[in-house]
């Protein structure tokens, strides 16, 4: 969609195996969690994908 790729998804429940789901993601802050959301895709394409990330603007 944006060139990027997906930031991770999570679900139920909010520990599994040790691994806690982001506090950001159940604060209920819609702008905080598109904040998130962003950065973690930046973040994913940088470690897997840094050809992707010539062609994007990334948000500071």
């Amino acid at each position: 969609e944006n060139g990027l790729l997906e930031h991770p998804h999570y679900t139920r429940p909010q520990e599994f195996e040790g691994r806690q789901i982001p506090e950001v993601l159940t604060s209920g802050n819609h702008q905080k969690i598109a904040a998130w959301r962003r950065a973690e895709s930046e973040r994913l394409t940088k470690e897997r994908r840094p050809d992707l990330l010539a062609a994007q603007p990334l948000v500071k």
